[in-house]
């Protein structure tokens, strides 16, 4: 029987309008049409309570209803299973039904009601490549309540009603892939600071694309950092174009290669490369009472180091912050290390496969050199006089040339 019911006067006004009309026998397998109530009625403006009320008789299926349970209903079904007809009946109150046993039960999927976890399961979902905390926080607020993160084991923990559980799976799953990878080859290069000043001078300038190129071997545009030189440079080849032009000055001994580090790191992580060593100072201290005095080992480690941190944009293009840093200690005149360091923090865009150049980091030294005439100068007390010694400083530039490139996914 289809029975029709309107509004009472004076009742509240807001309405949930849902208007289905489903062909039952063109959409669900006659087994299921065999094993499951169908349900044919109208309700316009019909309090929901009625509505299961009305869906319990006809189908003879009993239907509990908490008594948070409110709201008005305009819908007409025909031929419609019992659980679809139920879904379309709470979907837009944000309610939720269970089957329970040989029942159903109709209520809000909330933490605080006590009959939660009725309305809900709880599935698991381990996760191969981001990070739980992350995934999580890059969901819907909506969500966010239904899921708990377990970061050792790296897992979600999803406890809410079924579309809830779907929804959440399917955000999860677009969310945990594979991040793409960044090869970062390194080459340091030490060059006296006259022949750094004169690279700079030759490398000044600035080619753009469809004009020919004839200043320098290589192609492309990139933005620099500048160092102290200002450039813009780009060497089509990569590391090994770059280690052909600079041939002739490795060959003079105006340049030396101090290494050619590679290291790949995942989109937005950081990697780190370190050329250098590690310095001992002994360090003493006196008591205040100069009773007592102690020796303790000061390490500094100096050298060079390379910190970078890729990002690949839509277009392929690769962000790259790098922060380079150059360090040398020596002993001051109270005997404690006086440590010098030079840095660079910056950030650009380079095509794939592109060479960034970083100049104007100095590198300065001091040794003491030793001068004598053989044989005399070895002589005991008389040897002073045959022999001679002074401090030398130097000062060298280094170079450093990086390019990234993306590794293809497999």
């Amino acid at each position: 029987m289809i029975r029709k019911r309107r509004l009472p006067a004076g009742s509240p006004k807001a309405l949930v309008l849902v208007v289905a009309i489903i062909a039952a026998t063109s959409i669900f397998p006659a087994v299921l049409l065999a094993e499951e109530p169908l349900v044919t009625n109208i309700f316009d403006s019909e309090d929901i309570i009625n509505v299961f009320r009305d869906i319990s008789a006809q189908t003879g299926v009993n239907i509990l209803v908490e008594p948070s349970v409110q709201g008005w209903v305009t819908l007409e079904l025909y031929d419609v299973p019992l659980e679809k007809a139920l879904e379309m009946i709470v979907a837009p109150f944000g309610y939720a039904f269970v089957k329970v046993g040989d029942y159903y039960m109709v209520g809000m999927p909330d933490a605080k009601n006590p009959a939660f976890p009725l309305f809900t399961r709880t599935e698991v979902v381990r996760l191969k490549y981001a990070k739980a905390e992350n995934a999580s926080k890059m969901l819907s607020d909506f969500f966010k309540p239904y899921v708990k993160t377990g970061p050792e084991e790296n897992i979600l923990v999803i406890t809410g009603p079924e579309n809830v559980i779907s929804r959440v799976m399917a955000d999860v799953e677009k969310i945990d892939k594979a991040p793409p990878q960044v090869l970062l080859e390194a080459l340091v290069v030490e060059v006296s600071s006259d022949t750094g000043k004169s690279l700079g001078a030759d490398w000044r300038y600035e080619h753009k694309w469809g004009e020919p190129d004839t200043s320098v071997p290589g192609s492309g545009f990139v933005d620099f950092i500048s160092g102290m030189w200002g450039m813009k440079y780009s060497v089509a080849g990569g590391l090994q174009a770059v280690m052909a032009s600079m041939k002739t000055l490795i060959d003079s001994g105006n340049a030396e290669i101090h290494a050619t580090p590679r290291v790949a790191t995942l989109d937005g992580e950081s990697a780190e490369i370190f050329l250098g060593r590690d310095r001992y100072f002994a360090i003493s201290a006196t008591t205040s009472e100069g009773t007592t005095t102690s020796t303790r080992l000061e390490t500094i480690r100096t050298g060079i180091s390379l910190k970078f941190t890729p990002r690949i944009s839509e277009t392929g293009e690769i962000m790259v912050k790098i922060e380079p840093e150059v360090s040398d200690a020596v002993e001051g005149s109270s005997g404690l290390p006086i440590v010098n360091r030079r840095k660079v923090a910056t950030t650009v865009r380079v095509r794939d496969g592109e060479t960034i150049v970083i100049g104007g980091l100095n590198l300065k030294s001091q040794y003491e050199s030793k001068t004598k005439v053989p044989v005399l100068g070895d002589l005991p007390i008389l040897g002073i006089f045959f022999s001679s010694t002074k401090n030398v400083s130097t000062e060298t530039e280094v170079l450093i040339f990086i390019t990234p490139t993306i590794i293809p996914s497999e």
